[in-house]
């Protein structure tokens, strides 16, 4: 028989059946909805940044134009007194969405991705929501690309290849077929090559269109080098899958015993293993409700605001070197609300500091949990790939804080004296910008668990290569 011959009976036999490849179109339909899905979102995205950003340049226009004619005209300027006050410039911040956002959209649904930078507001409500997306689809989670490669590439596998050698025995045609000359570990091998390459095939195709076609911030020559590491990650997690199924299915059972066991494996590794480790760290390493951190927080506000006068008065005994200027233009009630809301930043930094190390914590343990479930490693890759992880939006909230700190001491000693901020003080600030990690990082953090999964699949092929020399087609029961 040649291979044209093998290939030409394979397709007949399997892959050409009507079932066979309504299968393949229920999946690229699914994998064009999910590109679908994760582009829409990457778009409402990208409007609402668009927005955030409108927002603030035509606040921040007109605060320039009154400072612009209060320096060239002095007290004759028909502006307001607090015109210049360093406690009214807004900054605009956001998180730049990486070139495969539209990929994954991961916990860029539920997390801050941008927020206004004022004095004027503690760190309690820079990020507040002000609207409440779907719970019930929350509780489900994004329907993306990720998810569909992690949830369905392996299902297919299972579908297409779990009956590799047992559906010849159970027709009682296998020896049949070994008598044409073919031996069984190339049987067994190309049949499982060939299919699952069909499904990859599909996949790719899918994933290349979705490249290429999909409208993005960002150009082609910067999303090629995150796709080709995510393509990798999606051969690795095949690899391992395919290797698992050929283990089973090496074990000569009958296709009910292999089917079983390979969807109760697909449950464990997509569905059960990541669900308890989130109920076990959450357990362990619990936040504080969000509910009594909001109340906390407004209760340390208030009684701040009962105490503007005395809050004042404290910061400037403990500065005696900061000139206060009475008669200064710019209204004292400014002053006691940048004052107020340096002590509530300080009073509820505690509070924020427990959530970042519950995070953190839960961070590290799923670094090393992670190895337990192929489908943690790739959706971990895949969610830095594209940017949408909760440890990149944990960043970039880290580094708005920061900005916003070191904004407020250097021009903390002008507020509290009572003096405008000028324009070139102003421009010498600068806007605020997120540093990103570069790719070779998730590279590095990610390279490990790929090779341990690369490594189980390798040893899976030579467990089932000797599985293949002791195979018998007698003797089944």
């Amino acid at each position: 028989m040649t291979l044209r011959d093998w290939m030409t009976t394979e397709w007949q036999l399997s892959l050409g059946q009507k079932s066979s490849l309504l299968l393949f179109a229920v999946f690229a339909g699914l994998l064009l909805y999910a590109a679908l899905s994760g582009k829409t979102h990457l778009e409402n995205r990208l409007q609402a940044i668009e927005r955030h950003q409108s927002e603030v340049s035509q606040t921040m226009s007109a605060w320039l134009r009154n400072l612009e004619i209060k320096e060239s005209q002095g007290a004759l300027a028909d502006v307001s007194p607090r015109t210049g006050s360093a406690m009214d410039v807004r900054f605009a911040s956001y998180l730049p969405q990486a070139p495969l956002a539209d990929f994954a959209i991961g916990q860029s649904d539920i997390l801050p991705y941008l927020g206004t930078i004022s004095l004027s507001d503690p760190d309690i409500r820079m990020f507040s929501r002000y609207e409440f997306d779907d719970p019930v689809a929350l509780m489900l989670g994004p329907f993306d690309l990720s998810t569909a490669i992690i949830v369905l590439l392996p299902l297919m596998l299972i579908v297409f290849c779990f009956d590799l050698l047992s559906a010849d025995r159970d027709a009682n045609r296998l020896g049949l077929t070994l008598s044409q000359g073919v031996s069984i570990s190339s049987l067994f091998w190309s049949r499982l090559l060939l299919r699952s390459g069909a499904i990859l095939v599909v996949l790719f195709v899918t994933m290349l269109v979705m490249l290429l076609t999909n409208n993005s911030s960002a150009s082609i020559s910067d999303r090629v080098p995150p796709f080709l590491l995510w393509s990798a990650a999606t051969l690795v997690y095949a690899a391992f899958w395919v290797g698992v199924i050929a283990l089973v299915a090496s074990y000569n059972r009958r296709s009910e015993f292999n089917i079983m066991a390979l969807l109760g494996l697909w449950l464990g590794f997509v569905f059960i293993v990541p669900s308890s480790t989130s109920a076990i760290l959450e357990t362990a390493y619990p936040t504080p409700t969000r509910l009594a951190y909001l109340a906390e927080a407004r209760e340390t506000e208030n009684e701040a605001r009962l105490r503007e006068s005395e809050i004042a008065n404290q910061f400037i005994l403990d500065h005696p070197e900061m000139l206060v200027n009475e008669a200064a233009e710019i209204p004292a009630f400014l002053r006691s609300s940048f004052l107020v809301t340096n002590t509530v930043d300080q009073a509820t930094r505690p509070i924020l500091d427990e959530f970042e190390a519950a995070a953190q914590q839960r961070e590290t343990s799923v670094s090393i949990i992670r190895y337990l479930s192929p489908a943690m490693i790739v959706h971990g890759v895949f969610n830095d790939l594209a940017g949408t992880s909760a440890k990149r939006h944990q960043h970039y909230v880290t580094q708005v804080r920061a900005f916003k700190a070191g904004y407020g001491e250097r021009v903390g000693p002008g507020i509290v004296a009572g003096q405008p901020l000028s324009m070139a003080e102003y421009e010498r600030i600068g806007e605020f910008s997120f540093q990103d990690e570069s790719l070779a990082g998730h590279l590095g953090r990610h390279l490990m668990p790929l090779l341990f999964l690369l490594a189980l699949g390798f040893g899976s092929v030579v467990v089932v290569n000797r599985r293949l020399t002791s195979f018998k087609v007698v003797g089944q029961s």
